[in-house]
């Protein structure tokens, strides 16, 4: 026995001994990037200074600890620098011709850690470094770089050019920006096993060609590609990407599919026909879906928070609908789009929540875009649009600077039955648009324009911007609910186009005004009776069947029986029963006397549980009972 228990812990060892051997080489594996940087703090530094320093081919030998420069192999190893300092750059290359590696070193300066103004291609790499600052380039010859296993942090974003092999980092964006951490072109670039840590920043490629992403793991952050030669992005790879634990979707070339399963953590799709893509949460990234190049597109009930919601470039046709948008820059991005729909979203907090330009054929119907910091709907070069039962609200910090809605240089608009407020200066006008021809603020055969919270109620609505351009027919209350548009809105969350929101039979207006009932709850005190049933008086019915109407008056039994309960109050007569259990078992429930277990007879619950206790006590009983009789015996025993 005492052999099997020794074999059992030592099988047991073996394991956990093989799981944190396991684990720690895993952790080594996805850790290793800029470990050997993290430590460098602790080591004995061969250069200390506290101002920048820049170096040049007059220069370098001096920082050298060993290296001619000549070839690539055999660099100038500039290593071992601690610099931390309050100028600009920590170190400058300018104008060098020789080869060098800088490895080992602590950088840190106010702007850049690392700044390549001017080196000769192919000549440099930065190793095993921890940089803080940007680490950019800004000469025109400065190529083919080699970037290796660095500690990165910068609150300003890196550009680099053609034939950078970028592999291995780890990368943070510091502060509160949250632009491009990497800003990548032309040619030739890997991007390779490196971390990046975010605020909702950007990996962004601009013109690349012939590149290969592969393995990188993005946090907080998302990639951003911004071309619209389809050439060039067919001849990059990405590959084995992870954005926020889940992989990064490049789409390229579908047709006829439905993208779903919420599998993707951010969503590039691109040069595809009659493809979907629905039923996504997408969250902390820059912008969550990008369409480019494509054909009949439709995104279906996403969900998405970040930076940006969803871009669409250089596409015909495109269905945005039931989705869900919350950021701080731009909800959604038309650009160069025909034939789109956009429909019965919901945006919040956007910077602009629906930007569009160059786009011909566009609806924009039932969707909320709230809060929005500068432009709710901004337009311009645009043709053919129809806006109507949106509602826009906007915070104003300096009249006319931010607006609910705005169109510059646009041509044959509709909008009506449209809702507009202003937030902050309330008095401001929502709605402006400039140098457009052939827009109409109303419908005039309806007679209905648009709701403009500075407006007072009298006349027209005149537009700000071009002159003589006016609302005919601006509304107050267009449901005629007993609520203005505004307080709907702002203060109630109730919809304006619609006198009962939560469809009680009540109107919203009486609901907050008359009985302080929710208007957005058809049974506020979740008793099982909708509100209008609770305050309508019923009558009597003339069988006790719920299921039948023989006095046919298109009512049922339950709706007729024991009505004007109270609905704050989901127990009126205060009997531990609901109003709406009461009713459904033909009790009255303004009676205490009256409940269910009069009504139906002894309440089998109420049997079982007594029963149960009776049946506990006989067993407590029994066992004390035995207990008592064991003891007895027990002490008889040691007696003898």
């Amino acid at each position: 026995m005492m052999n099997m228990k020794k074999q059992k812990l030592t099988l047991k060892n073996c394991l956990a001994t093989l799981f944190i051997f396991t684990l720690l080489l895993q952790l080594s594996s996805n850790n290793y990037n800029g470990a050997r940087a993290e430590t460098i703090q602790d080591q004995e530094f061969r250069f200390t200074s506290t101002v920048g320093i820049v170096i040049t081919d007059a220069n370098v030998a001096s920082y050298s600890s060993s290296g001619t420069g000549v070839s690539a192999s055999d660099p100038y190893i500039i290593d071992n620098l601690m610099i931390n300092t309050t100028d600009s750059t920590a170190v400058r290359f300018e104008s060098i011709t020789a080869y060098f590696v800088l490895r080992d070193s602590y950088l840190k300066g106010q702007t850049y850690g690392v700044y390549i103004a001017a080196v000769t291609s192919g000549t440099a790499s930065i190793v095993n470094c921890t940089v803080e600052g940007a680490l950019t380039i800004g000469g025109p010859n400065a190529h083919y770089l080699n970037i290796y296993n660095n500690t990165l942090r910068s609150s300003q974003g890196s550009s680099y050019r053609r034939g950078l092999n970028y592999t291995r980092n780890v990368v943070y964006a510091t502060g509160s920006y949250s632009g491009s951490m990497i800003r990548m072109e032309d040619e030739d670039n890997i991007m390779k096993d490196n971390i990046f840590y975010g605020n909702t920043s950007s990996i962004r490629f601009s013109g690349i060609n012939n590149s290969t992403i592969e393995g990188n793991v993005l946090h907080s952050a998302g990639f951003y590609i911004f071309d619209d030669d389809i050439t060039n992005i067919s001849n990059n790879t990405f590959s084995n990407n992870i954005v926020n634990g889940k992989p990064f979707g490049f789409i390229y070339n579908r047709t006829d599919e439905t993208i779903s399963g919420n599998q993707y953590g951010q969503i590039y799709l691109v040069n595809s026909i009659n493809t979907a893509s629905e039923g996504y949460t997408i969250s902390d990234v820059n912008v969550g879906i990008q369409v480019q190049n494509c054909t009949n597109i439709t995104i279906d009930n996403v969900v998405i928070s970040g930076k940006s919601g969803i871009e669409a470039i250089n596409t015909q046709g495109i269905l945005i609908e039931n989705c869900n948008l919350n950021g701080f820059d731009r909800g959604i991005v038309l650009d160069t789009v025909n034939s789109s729909i956009v429909q019965n979203n919901y945006f919040t907090g956007y910077w602009y929540g629906l930007e569009f330009a160059w786009a011909d054929i566009v609806q924009i119907n039932n969707n909320s875009i709230l809060d929005a910091t500068e432009y709710g709907i901004y337009c311009e070069d645009s043709w053919n649009i129809d806006a109507k039962f949106n509602i826009i609200s906007c915070y104003v910090e300096s009249a006319g600077s931010e607006v609910s809605i705005y169109f510059s240089t646009c041509e044959n608009v509709t909008i009506f039955y449209n809702v507009f407020i202003s937030l902050g200066e309330l008095m401001a006008h929502p709605a402006v648009e400039w140098s457009t021809s052939n827009i109409i603020w109303y419908n005039d055969t309806l007679e209905i324009g648009n709701y403009y919270s500075d407006w007072n109620g009298m006349g027209t609505y005149p537009l700000t911007g071009n002159v003589g351009s006016v609302d005919l027919y601006p509304f107050i209350d267009i449901d005629e609910d007993g609520l203005n548009e505004f307080d709907e809105v702002i203060v109630h969350f109730t919809d304006p186009f619609n006198a009962d929101s939560d469809s009680d039979g009540l109107s919203d207006g009486e609901e907050v005004n008359t009985l302080s009932t929710d208007p957005l709850s058809a049974d506020t005190d979740s008793d099982g009776m909708d509100d209008y049933w609770e305050v309508t008086e019923g009558t009597d019915p003339t069988t006790d069947d719920a299921n039948e109407d023989p006095d046919e008056d298109d009512l049922t039994n339950i709706e007729e029986y024991n009505h004007n309960t109270q609905p704050m109050n989901n127990d009126t007569d205060s009997d531990g029963y609901l109003d709406g259990e009461e009713v459904e078992a033909e009790t009255d429930p303004l009676n205490s006397s009256d409940y269910p277990i009069a009504a139906d007879g002894p309440n089998l619950g109420l049997i079982i549980g007594i029963a149960g206790g009776v049946g506990a006590a006989i067993v407590f009983t029994a066992y004390i009972l035995i207990r008592k009789r064991k003891s007895k015996k027990i002490t008889k025993k040691k007696k003898k």
